[in-house]
């Protein structure tokens, strides 16, 4: 008997030259959008400035234009704010991965529902039928 639930999981990737867009770029433009800067979107992702500056760098040479505004600061520091092409991006990206979601959730539900796995659990465990043949 199964001891948890069967799951699965999807992850949307735009790959070009090598070089993908996927959850961690779009999470950076989100915390872009919600904390006015790189430098608080790196904060709430736990990971350094750097690191997130080179993350949209490779994003920008994704799309072949910027993502984000960078305006430099003063004593109260800088702030970025997206581009209107990056909030085009990431609305379309956010879209795409629900639409991936719903299909992926009622394929999942469709092989993998109770009544499914019910009928793995009773074929036999040498794949041949009462007649000796083997299962089709």
């Amino acid at each position: 008997m199964m001891s948890s639930k069967l799951q699965y999981k999807t992850t949307l990737r735009i790959v070009a030259e090598g070089r993908a867009f996927g959850p961690g770029v779009a999470m950076v433009l989100q915390g872009v959008r919600t904390h006015g800067s790189l430098a608080g979107a790196a904060k709430q992702m736990h990971m350094s400035y750097s690191k997130a500056w080179t993350i949209i760098k490779g994003a920008e040479q994704i799309w072949g234009f910027p993502l984000t505004r960078r305006h430099a600061g003063g004593k109260m520091g800088g702030s970025s704010t997206l581009t209107p092409q990056a909030e085009c991006i990431l609305s379309r990206y956010e879209a795409m991965q629900q639409a991936i979601d719903k299909a992926a959730k009622e394929t999942f539900d469709a092989f993998f529902n109770e009544e499914e796995l019910e009928k793995m659990r009773n074929m036999p465990a040498d794949g041949k039928t009462d007649k000796g043949d083997a299962q089709e």
